[in-house]
């Protein structure tokens, strides 16, 4: 999204003439690092540009026997390593991403397969590009993998994770992935008071637990845990500055009477559980549950809710972060200020794919396998098992790459009104809370606990007047 109210330099866009820019990339140390948690302190100078990176390495505990025995989910990268991220002025918090883990496998699902493949392949380690089987059956495998044999897929040995803290594969996440905030606003640092700061809360994997942040080998039994390279924790700031009269011109607007309005996104996470039926569907028998869930959003402007929907438990290669699909599909509504979005429940699997596009404002970027398993059942029996596979058996580091299949089934809903980001460009919700109303059919074959989150963007509000930052709720 634009924002036509924020001057030129601070604006997410080109220019609309040239300037002269100096761009300083300074590599900034935690002041505060740790196993679960680092402290960046910006520095108060220039803009801090948006392309502005983070560096992580993250290694076995089990230094004799886990070398380059696992790796990232490989749909998530390494941004499974973040929980949450904070950025704040001083004490005053600007954008919070809590579950950034899940929330960025959702987003990076509508990214391009050239990207995917060409550069978070090296700079994230993910592997979540399919491509035509190996044996010309019409299914798909895992591209980007090296294959020793038609059917057997391993990892790339420079993507292996290492027990070396030196000699290891350090991946990368931007500064504008962490924040929604901060695709579309640059901060100008040498305006602000008060020192910027950004907090990251690590994940954690013990011994004995796997898919969290890392994977390993089908057949490995020996520990588990996994650990941040804490010297391999950096930032790579760039700032920047324009010609002073462009500078100056900032300056005034911060400094003047009504000060700068900056409007921009922030995320609000709702978590729920949804337990399993109970007694459990036999045979071929279906179940209704009907589940309402509200979410606390009274009196924000929400553009857009995502629901990631997770079976409690892991999954061999994309860890604990699949959104996972029903063989019959669910149906849903949403109702906001006591109206129901949609004059009928939205339950065709094609149709939560178009709704879910309006939210990113591209088509997700995955198999239609990946999203559900409408291809791969059977529709003649009630609980529509599944009796077919759109990807080959063909395994990677052991594991059927079959397991891909229904793991990015997420669901969404857009509210905004307005492409720009400008105040009211979302939906103001009043005082009753956001309700999402679900029908799940369980089976036999899908009947477990689940874990829901919804990822709201909503929007704030930022002031900056004579250096002093003032937020809205």
């Amino acid at each position: 999204m634009s924002n036509q109210s924020l001057p030129d330099v601070l604006n997410v866009q080109p220019l609309p003439s040239i300037q002269t820019m100096n761009i300083e990339t300074n590599q900034l140390d935690p002041i505060v690092i740790n196993q679960g948690f680092a402290r960046f302190v910006l520095e108060k100078k220039g803009i801090l540009d948006v392309g502005s990176t983070f560096t992580f390495s993250v290694h076995p505990t089990d230094t004799a026997n886990g070398d380059k025995q696992c790796f990232l989910p490989v749909k998530t990268g390494i941004h499974s390593l973040i929980k949450r991220a904070v950025l704040k002025v001083g004490t005053k918090v600007l954008a919070t991403s809590d579950d950034y883990n899940f929330y960025q496998t959702i987003k990076r699902a509508f990214k391009t397969n050239e990207e995917k493949a060409q550069k978070d392949l090296v700079k994230v380690g993910s592997l979540d590009v399919m491509e035509p089987d190996n044996q010309g059956d019409g299914k798909y495998q895992m591209k980007s993998v090296v294959y020793n044999n038609a059917t057997t897929g391993v990892i790339d040995p420079a993507l292996a994770l290492t027990v070396s803290e030196t000699e290891c594969p350090v991946f990368s996440i931007k500064l504008s992935e962490l924040f929604p905030m901060m695709k579309n606003v640059q901060l100008p640092l040498y305006l602000i008071a008060e020192h910027v700061s950004v907090e990251l809360s690590f994940a954690s994997q013990s011994a004995g637990t796997t898919g969290v942040i890392a994977v390993f080998k089908d057949g490995y039994t020996d520990g588990t845990g996994i650990k941040v390279g804490t010297d391999n924790v950096k930032f790579l700031a760039d700032y920047l500055t324009y010609e002073n009269e462009r500078m100056d011109a900032t300056a005034k607007l911060v400094m003047s009477e009504t000060g700068l309005v900056m409007p921009y996104e922030d995320l609000i996470l709702t978590s729920s559980t949804v337990p399993k039926v109970a007694p459990a569907p036999a045979g071929n028998a279906v179940v209704s549950q009907s589940v309402v869930r509200d979410l606390g959003l009274s009196g924000r402007n929400v553009r857009s809710i995502v629901l990631h929907d997770h079976i409690v438990g892991h999954n061999p290669l994309v860890g604990v972060y699949g959104s996972n699909a029903y063989n019959v599909p669910d149906a849903y509504n949403w109702r906001i200020n006591d109206k129901l979005v949609y004059s009928r429940d939205v339950i065709n699997e094609a149709r939560k794919q178009n709704q879910l596009s309006h939210v990113f404002s591209t088509n997700i970027n995955c198999l239609n396998v990946e999203y559900s398993n409408d291809l791969i059942t059977n529709k003649l029996l009630a609980n529509q098992p599944k009796n077919q596979d759109i990807i080959k058996n063909n395994t990677f580091e052991g594991k059927d790459m079959t397991e891909l299949q229904g793991q990015l089934h997420f669901e969404g809903v857009d509210l905004s009104v307005s492409p720009l980001n400008v105040a009211g460009a979302g939906m103001m919700v009043g005082q009753k809370p956001v309700e999402h109303i679900r029908t799940l059919y369980r089976t036999a074959q899908n009947n477990d606990d689940r874990e829901l989150r919804y990822f709201s963007l909503v929007e704030r509000m930022m002031t900056l007047k004579s250096g002093q930052v003032m937020v809205s709720a």
